[in-house]
């Protein structure tokens, strides 16, 4: 069985592009969520093995949705034009890749994180 992605990203065009390179690699897509709260619902109802997270959507972080996966043992990565010292220090060492991000990039950071399932 394929592991679960959990994709929190506001911008629909970069969401959808993220998803469609995830499923050609045979991974399941939950979401896109464009907000925490999408993606808070979207962890009560699906089960999630890793994340894809967004820093800035819209007008609130994403730190809320990690700091969630992380009490859960989820492994996820941000992507984002922030730098990690824009990151809370109780969020930890997760990757964090430069947008806009390379196919290679990102499918090589899930099939990492994944492993740390």
């Amino acid at each position: 069985m394929s592991a679960s992605i959990l994709i929190v990203e506001d911008e629909w065009l970069i969401a959808e592009d993220y998803a469609s390179i995830l499923r050609q690699a045979g991974y399941r897509i939950v979401g896109p969520c464009p907000s925490v709260q999408a993606a808070f619902s979207a962890m009560e109802t699906e089960l999630i093995d890793a994340a894809l997270l967004d820093v800035q959507l819209h007008d609130e972080m994403s730190f809320p949705i990690a700091e969630r996966l992380q009490a859960r043992n989820i492994p996820f990565a941000f992507l984002s034009g922030y730098s990690r010292q824009h990151l809370p220090s109780e969020i930890g060492l997760c990757d964090l890749l430069a947008k806009p991000v390379a196919k290679a990039t990102l499918l090589a950071t899930i099939k990492k994180i994944c492993l740390q399932v």
